[in-house]
């Protein structure tokens, strides 16, 4: 069956809504819409999927959140650690992968826990002081001559380290407010990013606390392919298993 013009439009207000993470179905009636066209209609299923292939895309879900996509590295859609605010920094682009990929360790210690749907609650202040303890037992790690098979994790738990926990500004809009030279500040950044691209919502319930998103599960699975993330995953696993 060939597609109409109409079709070609709901399929580019399909893209439009999943590349715009802030977007649910359950709010907006139109996203419902076409959402279910996907779901229930295989010409307009195969003629999106064939799109997003075109834009280094692919759909990992088109659950209750959505349609949400995976896509290359090459893709214009394709994220990048430098996207996140204040990493034009090499330093601070290694403290903003080590902070997320630790965020889904620390979320998920398992590719069990991945299948897991049930909410998962995230304070700033526990996560931090879980990925310096991390960074220090890569320390040790280091300290024995033992292999960190990714390069780029070998540097991040330097960079980490090498700040404290909590640093405080004490002049003009700053004062009072945690700076880019500790720890926490980047935690706190990551996860209100998180909370821009759908994968994360302030918890009311504390200051400093927000709940991961069923988006950030999905996208957790693909973090989970990479080196970084199984070897952080299998030390803290040891580490637990030693107490």
């Amino acid at each position: 069956m060939s597609l109409s013009h109409t079709d070609h439009t709901d399929i580019g207000s399909l893209v439009a809504f999943a590349i715009r993470p802030t977007q649910r179905p359950g709010r907006n009636p139109e996203y419902q819409r076409v959402l279910g066209r996907y779901r229930t209609e295989p010409d307009f299923k195969t003629a999106t999927n064939a799109i997003l292939h075109g834009l280094g895309a692919q759909v990992l879900s088109d659950g209750d959140f959505g349609l949400i996509l995976a896509v290359t590295p090459e893709s214009p859609l394709a994220f990048r650690i430098s996207d996140m605010p204040f990493t034009g920094k090499p330093e601070n682009r290694l403290l903003a992968g080590l902070v997320l990929t630790g965020l889904v360790a620390f979320a998920y210690p398992s590719t069990e826990e991945l299948d897991d749907d049930r909410v998962r609650h995230i304070s700033a202040r526990d996560f931090d002081a879980w990925l310096r303890e991390l960074c220090e037992q890569l320390r040790s790690h280091d300290a024995a001559g033992d292999i960190i098979p990714e390069e780029g994790l070998d540097e991040a738990w330097r960079a980490y380290l090498r700040l404290p926990s909590v640093h405080f500004g004490d002049a003009g809009r700053g004062s009072g407010k945690l700076t880019s030279r500790c720890t926490r500040y980047w935690v706190q950044s990551i996860l209100t990013w998180l909370t821009g691209q759908g994968m994360a919502r302030v918890d009311g319930s504390t200051e400093d606390t927000w709940t991961l998103t069923e988006r950030f599960r999905v996208h957790a699975k693909e973090i989970a392919l990479e080196r970084a993330f199984t070897f952080i995953a299998e030390l803290h696993r040891t580490k637990e298993t030693l107490r």
